[in-house]
């Protein structure tokens, strides 16, 4: 930059610029200067290793957030992985639950049917005792003669 600069003011200036007096030649080098900043604003535009730097820092920008998006899915993954294995256990505890109380509720079935049971018998044989010790007796008391009162 700094020869093309020169440059330019030797062929436009010669050799003004040697012996000009301080701040005389302002006027004049100003498009110069201006030019010359616009072309070299953009670094990259001029310099190729810039351009390739610029790149190259682009890329590791971009890398950068893929690695944090990664290391986030990570412990997403982890977190997920957790709550799988929690409801698995729980899964196991309720199957282990409901086969206990399905037993449990086998046998309490079990008694109700046999205090029913018992009960009908129960109900029958203070029904039926009664009266077929009275049809013995009243058979017995017949004495046999086939006669029915």
């Amino acid at each position: 930059m700094l020869t093309e600069t020169y440059g330019e003011f030797s062929k436009v200036l010669g050799e003004k610029a040697k012996s000009a007096p301080p701040a005389s030649l302002n006027k004049s080098s100003k498009p110069i200067l201006t030019k010359m900043c616009q072309k070299y604003s953009d670094v990259a535009s001029v310099d190729k290793a810039s351009a390739l730097i610029g790149k190259v820092d682009g890329v590791k920008v971009q890398m950068q957030d893929n690695i944090a998006s990664m290391l986030q899915n990570m412990e997403q993954t982890e977190v997920i992985s957790d709550q799988a294995n929690q409801l698995n256990e729980q899964a196991s505890v309720f199957k282990k639950k409901s086969t206990d109380l399905k037993r449990q509720m086998k046998c309490k079935n079990m008694k109700m049917t046999l205090i029913i049971v018992g009960l009908i018998v129960g109900v029958l044989l203070v029904i039926l005792v009664p009266l077929i010790s009275k049809a013995k007796k009243s058979s017995s008391n017949d004495g046999g003669n086939g006669e029915n009162p």
